[in-house]
């Protein structure tokens, strides 16, 4: 009897809590529809033990895939999670439902952080409509091409700055990457040791390390940002708190840096005008920002837009052209096909343009093929359900967490035949021209599609060529002088960028690198 009177008041409110959770389910879901299928789940951690690698969870929602279906429903700590592992049901809810699944999940590290005002990760509403807006208009199809001639004389100085240091790649390649400082704020920078490029490749990978799922107890228990940063277990807070102030200068100083330099100009024509001295000629480029200020765009707008150009690059196009690297090395035959392309168009006589582009079928080959093969997000950005829906006789919960499996519709043996193969013919059809394949999966899907793709696409095509006109790469020689293979291997994490390894890179002849030189040189005149 005692054991009833003391159970009774303890099991009442759970039972009352119970019965809500039920009721409330029963509501959203009146049909009593099924969830999609998934393997099973434990209480409160759910699948959470079942993924083998935290780090490359993609791989493990294929193999899920092959026993419960391309659409692949997973908990963990309680969070609905929907792995879309085929194309097909992407481009079925992503794209054709864009309304219900353009929301994005607030992760409380990425907030913490700072890093919320990103149009990326902004939630669906007005607030992302108007950077959206913004953002488009700066970086359209035909907006993009004001910045060509930023992109091509960066693009001359890298393949210059690989002459001089070779043994320096990878870091030509992700200084390449950061100059996109000129194109949005108009910034040269410093050969080494650059204030506004060290801040933003720092906070760019603090991100990245907190946003892996279960790499931050916050992300998984929300609750507990509220915690003291003294309080044991609320380390993640002095993180959180060194990269925001990273993040807001990130967004401040290069902003400042072109308002004065506007300012200045203002000052010096208005000098020049009325005492005919002074030179305000080339103090003020025109940029991403300049032609915002020029728009009386919102000041917190430029900010957010500005600085989500700059900081998305900074992972992610280098990522990409390192897996290039690492695909001409690994399959020479493409690097040589490609080279004889280059030559042929250009005559052997100068470095490749954007006025090649059309003309370099296999180029634009190689390029789709890097896409594919090594993707730069393999799970893509997440988006969220905002009202419940129902698919195939699913049920699928609102706030659902919904991830597109980019390296399993990439890899599918169906569409591509052997996938780890590297192969630009795949691009190219009967007639010798491309296919209708654009291999854009890692630009998006749907409404939260990559405004930036242009820019992207231009900058990392424009490397790539021009590396493949100069320079001939090839495996390093061990003391034996034999070759050190090259296995393509990439670390943990939401981005794919390759672990490092050796390899040589050399200019393919005296004549190609005489057309550095003199390129280089012409882009300084």
């Amino acid at each position: 009897m005692l054991y009833f009177r003391v159970a009774i008041p303890i099991l009442t409110p759970l039972i009352l809590l119970a019965l809500k959770s039920l009721i409330g389910k029963r509501r959203e879901n009146p049909a009593g529809l099924p969830l999609p299928p998934g393997p099973p789940r434990l209480p409160i951690v759910g699948n959470l033990f079942g993924v083998k690698d935290l780090g490359r969870q993609w791989l493990t929602y294929v193999d899920w895939s092959k026993k419960y279906g391309d659409l692949l429903y997973v908990e963990i700590f309680g969070q609905k999670l929907l792995i879309l592992n085929s194309e097909k049901v992407a481009e079925e809810l992503l794209d054709k439902r864009s309304q219900n699944y353009s929301d994005r999940p607030q992760v409380p590290m990425v907030t913490l952080m700072g890093w919320g005002f990103t149009m990326g990760l902004l939630p669906y509403g007005p607030i992302w409509r108007k950077h959206r807006k913004v953002m488009h208009q700066a970086l359209n199809l035909q907006a993009v091409l004001n910045y060509r001639h930023i992109q091509l004389n960066k693009v001359r100085q890298l393949v210059w700055n690989i002459l001089q240091a070779p043994d320096e790649m990878e870091a030509h390649l992700k200084t390449q990457v950061l100059c996109r400082l000129t194109l949005v704020y108009g910034y040269e920078m410093e050969p080494r040791n650059d204030l506004f490029a060290s801040i933003v490749d720092r906070a760019a990978c603090m991100l990245t390390n907190s946003f892996v799922p279960g790499a931050a107890l916050v992300n998984a228990f929300p609750v507990f940002q509220y915690l003291p940063e003294w309080c044991p277990g609320a380390g993640f807070k002095k993180y959180a708190n060194e990269c925001k102030k990273l993040v807001r200068k990130l967004r401040d100083l290069p902003y400042e840096y072109v308002q004065k330099q506007m300012v200045f100009v203002h000052f010096s024509l208005l000098g020049r005008e009325l005492t005919r001295i002074g030179k305000a000629e080339g103090i003020a480029p025109h940029s991403m920002v300049s032609e915002m200020l020029e728009h009386k765009e919102e000041e917190d707008v430029i900010k957010s837009v500005a600085g989500t150009v700059y900081a998305a690059a900074i992972e992610t196009s280098s990522s990409a052209l390192s897996a290039f690297v690492m695909a001409m090395i690994i399959f020479p035959s493409v690097q040589e096909k490609a080279q004889a392309e280059i030559d042929r168009i250009t005559g052997e006589s100068r470095l490749p343009d954007f006025s090649d582009r059309e003309s370099m079928v296999y180029m634009e080959a190689i390029y789709r093929e890097v896409l594919r093969w090594s993707q730069v997000t393999p799970l893509g950005v997440p988006h969220m359900t905002t009202n419940s829906d129902i698919y195939n006789g699913y049920f699928i919960p609102k706030d659902t967490v919904v991830f597109a499996n980019i390296w399993s519709i990439t890899h599918n043996e169906e569409k591509y035949p052997d996938p780890m193969r590297f192969m630009p013919e795949r691009y190219i059809g009967a007639d010798g021209q491309l296919t209708g394949d654009l291999a854009e999966h890692q630009f998006g899907f749907g409404r939260r599609k990559c405004v930036g793709k242009y820019l992207a696409e231009a900058s990392v095509w424009i490397a790539m060529v021009s590396i493949l006109a100069v320079f001939n790469l090839s495996k390093a020689k061990n003391e034996q002088g034999r070759d050190i293979d090259v296995i393509p291997e990439y670390k943990s994490g939401i981005l794919g960028h390759p672990i490092p390894y050796s390899f040589s890179i050399t200019p393919r002849s005296p004549r190609t690198a005489r057309l550095a030189q003199d390129a280089e040189s012409d882009g300084n005149m």
